[in-house]
């Protein structure tokens, strides 16, 4: 049967709403049980991690590996069971799956969505949040073909993902607007009329308003500087040249001055607007538009979503174990007298396929536990030569520094000479003000950098002119806004 609609379950309450792929309607439990149900997990009870395998690792074996690894690197507890779910991404170039894995314990999905179950029976789908904007694509509502960073501001969560032919790439966690109202001292409503009307443009606010512009501003340029940070660590990854489309999912609207900071760290080229959904939604209901969008694609077997639900649709009576007893009983009864051949066989038949069945499960949990254990080998075979390796390493690293005392001497005095040379010419280039300057042996340098607000795009440009130099890593290491003064300190490294 087509399906046309998705019925979404509320957290904490027994609410549900119908959504069409246009509209929001409220909806009985008696409507929901005959279609597709699902609802987005918050994304403050999801634990992530990330990690390699090897491209021919069987299905059965990646979730085998997903599960063991989440509970060995991703920080989970051993005395709770979770819900896991991942996606994967081929890394040709390395022959390698990248794993990104997702979980949520089973006592936390319990507490928040036991009310919506009792009503519905079962709830099909709990989608994970940085995946829903794989939804527009599956209704042509975004360009596939290019290189899409959606950057959602919320009052509970705020993130960024990235999206590349149409797939979810990455994400970046960033501060909610509850967390920076609550800093600038201010209500959320507040904030959000502030950031519609005056965004990060200082002569907008009055005097009395330094702390709500400062704490704006400061946590504007730590977010977009995060995101530039996790743009550019993919590039190589995936093979990223640039990104096509910056859309920010706020309400339908932007936020002035914050397309200038993203220009700052090389988005000039990049197209920017507010993400609309849905043109017959609300601008409050955007958000809340994409996720419904995207159970509907699931649903409609569009887009492939991992699931976390343990929420499942139980069988019906007479599909279930106690109904299929209960109906061969009531057949054995009405054929005891003169049938009683041919129930022994049926009896026979089913003790067979319970014997087969129990034995394929004991295979199943000895293949099981024999790819847990070659797992754990091989981890701690990995994990030797990786020890060896660090201390060769180290060992090198000491022999280098040792080769570089006794015998480069006059080499080092001069690339630390070259070096300061670089660094003040690209701080004269771009007129800037360094408040000191720090030089750890010829490799490293540490410059605090002082700067008007209005100016601060030098800042990045100062950056690339030194990449540009050949400088190997050019990064800020702390940023900080004191009323119109924009300090960045700059770690460079040759």
């Amino acid at each position: 049967m087509a399906v046309d609609s998705v019925f979404i379950c509320s957290e904490n309450e027994k609410g549900l709403l119908r959504f069409d792929g246009s509209s929001f309607e409220k909806a009985t439990p008696k409507q929901a049980k005959r279609g597709h149900c699902g609802s987005v997990v918050p994304v403050d009870i999801i634990h992530s991690h990330t990690f390699k395998i090897p491209i021919g690792t069987s299905e059965e074996k990646i979730e085998t590996i997903v599960e063991i690894t989440m509970f060995e690197e991703g920080g989970l507890d051993l005395e709770k069971e979770y819900a896991i779910a991942y996606v994967k991404h081929p890394l040709d170039f390395e022959s390698s799956w990248l794993i990104e894995a997702f979980a949520v314990a089973h006592d936390r999905l319990h507490e928040l969505y036991d009310a919506a179950a009792s009503v519905t029976g079962r709830i099909d789908l709990l989608a994970i949040p940085y995946l829903i904007y794989e939804a527009l694509y599956a209704y042509d509502k975004a360009d596939a073909s290019a290189v899409e960073l959606f950057l959602y501001i919320g009052d509970e969560a705020s993130y960024a993902v990235l999206c590349k032919e149409g797939r979810y790439v990455t994400h970046r966690g960033l501060p909610s607007l509850q967390s920076i109202a609550l800093k600038a001292q201010v209500s959320v409503e507040a904030l959000k009329e502030s950031l519609r009307q005056r965004g990060l443009e200082r002569e907008k606010y009055g005097p009395d308003e330094s702390l709500l512009v400062t704490t704006i501003q400061d946590t504007f340029a730590n977010m977009t500087e995060r995101i530039a940070q996790t743009v550019n660590h993919k590039r190589g990854i995936f093979g990223i040249g640039s990104v096509d489309t910056i859309l920010i999912d706020f309400e339908q609207e932007t936020i002035p001055g914050l397309w200038e900071l993203f220009d700052g760290y090389g988005f000039e080229e990049s197209r920017k607007g507010a993400l609309s959904c849905c043109e017959t939604l609300e601008p409050a209901l955007q958000h809340e538009g994409v996720e419904a969008l995207y159970l509907l694609a699931a649903a409609q077997e569009r887009i492939e979503a991992p699931n976390l639900t343990i929420f499942e649709k139980r069988p019906g009576f007479w599909w279930s174990h106690t109904g299929k007893f209960v109906a061969a009983a009531g057949l054995a009864t009405l054929v005891t007298v003169g049938w009683g051949a041919l129930e022994q066989m049926e009896l026979e038949g089913w003790q067979t396929n319970r014997a087969d069945l129990e034995a394929r499960l004991m295979e199943v949990q000895e293949k099981s536990k024999y790819f847990r254990k070659k797992l754990l080998e091989e981890r701690a075979a990995r994990d030797a030569v990786a020890e060896k390796l660090k201390e060769a390493r180290q060992n090198i690293v000491a022999f280098d520094e040792a080769a570089d005392a006794m015998m480069l001497i006059k080499a080092s005095k001069a690339k630390r000479q070259k070096m300061m040379q670089d660094v003040v010419e690209a701080l004269q280039r771009y007129s800037l003000s360094a408040t000191s300057m720090e030089q750890n042996g010829s490799r490293t340098m540490r410059v605090d950098i002082l700067t008007s607000y209005a100016r601060r795009d030098r800042i990045a440009k100062f950056m690339k002119d030194l990449v540009d130099r050949g400088y190997e890593n050019v990064g800020t290491e702390a940023i900080r806004l004191d009323k119109d003064v924009y300090q960045s300190r700059v770690e460079i490294v040759r």
